[in-house]
């Protein structure tokens, strides 16, 4: 069997630019290599493409970014040079950029225009996943319950705050509307710094919002895989954060967090277990994921709500893929290796190239 190639590009211009590394190093780890060659390429936050070289350190794999030149000819298995003359073939790219111009629909629309068959969702899901209000106003109008939220702007900022003091009210989220990984997200237990957190939350993003909480919320996180009719949904995990909520450092500096698989709520409650997957399929779908996901939902009570209730929190549609992320651990929970998953998703990935390409890209009248 011959081997394919498969570039994994990771890095990008992102605050979330040093987990896609690790994430990219536990793919390395993990990919099966009997079937596949996988080849980095990493985007510096300077937004410069370098070849990798694969070292081997402690018994583990790591990609090497290397002063190298690559540019990109478009157009068939060859995309990338080297230096400008030797061609690196590539026949499948599985990017694992996190958050901005990795799961906002830039990479794909970049990848698209290489012709070259892509791991995950494509240019519009990829833009409507990533954008947490687009895509919670699509999830409201199917009938799956959501936080509260009212959108923030900088030049009416007084006055959207007494606004937010009357309809939401704390606790409350100040929230960007296209990060990932907890990045420019605060919480708000009174309103004397609710301004000064709206402003370093405009400093990530041009789109701010503030969202009602859920006091003493369970986190839900769901792995979802698929392509069309065929989607995995796997058991629903729990997460039990170190911080007041799950934050950038519980997710990836002190290690403390709890990861229960299966979530704990779902062990006495199998009716609420059913509907997390089944809202997590029905997500999914509407969003027009491919490939793969990671669906977050939130399980208590607000403010103003009489009884305990799930609502929808965020889609990951490029999720962490590092040893210690959600997405490999509750896949790998329900009956699926982390090498195994990888296969999976190159083979969504091939079988949903092959069909695009079943269609006509040339009319005449």
């Amino acid at each position: 069997m011959v081997k394919k190639n498969v570039a994994i590009i990771f890095g990008g211009v992102s605050v979330e630019h040093e987990i896609s590394i690790i994430s990219a190093n536990s793919i390395l780890n993990n990919i099966d290599k009997k079937k596949f060659n996988p080849i980095g390429i990493y985007i510096s936050k300077k937004g410069i493409l370098q070849h990798c070289k694969i070292n081997r350190k402690e018994k583990k794999l790591n990609f090497k970014p290397y002063e190298s030149s690559i540019s990109v000819t478009p157009g068939g298995k060859k995309v990338f040079l080297l230096n400008g003359e030797r061609p690196i073939k590539v026949d499948i790219i599985f990017p694992i950029i996190h958050g901005t111009t990795g799961e906002d629909g830039a990479i794909q629309g970049f990848i698209k225009i290489l012709n070259i068959a892509s791991v995950g969702s494509d240019v519009l899901s990829s833009s409507l996943t990533m954008n947490k209000i687009l895509s919670k106003d699509i999830v409201t109008k199917n009938d799956i319950k959501t936080c509260k939220y009212l959108i923030v702007h900088e030049k009416s900022l007084d006055n959207d705050i007494k606004k937010v003091k009357k309809e939401i009210g704390t606790p409350c989220f100040v929230k960007t509307s296209n990060l990932g990984s907890s990045i420019g997200i605060y919480k708000i237990n009174n309103f004397n710094n609710i301004k000064k957190y709206i402003r370093k939350a405009f400093k990530f993003s041009n789109e701010v919002f503030v969202e009602e909480a859920v006091i003493k919320a369970q986190e839900i996180e769901v792995s979802v895989f698929g392509y069309k009719d065929e989607i995995f949904v796997s058991t629903p995990g729990e997460i039990k954060p170190s911080s007041e909520f799950y934050d950038y450092k519980a997710k990836y500096v002190d290690n403390k967090s709890e990861l229960i698989i299966p979530a704990t709520i779902c062990n006495k409650n199998k009716s609420l277990e059913k509907k997390i997957k089944s809202d997590a399929k029905k997500i999914f779908k509407e969003l027009k994921c491919e490939g793969m996901a990671r669906i977050d939902f939130l399980y208590g009570k607000t403010k103003k709500s009489n009884s305990k209730g799930l609502f929808f929190s965020e889609v990951n549609s490029i999720p962490g893929f590092t040893d210690i992320s959600m997405f490999p651990k509750l896949i790998n929970y329900s009956g699926i290796t982390y090498r195994n998953l990888i296969t999976k998703l190159i083979n969504i990935s091939i079988k949903k190239f092959k069909d695009e390409k079943k269609f006509i890209k040339s009319f005449t009248n």
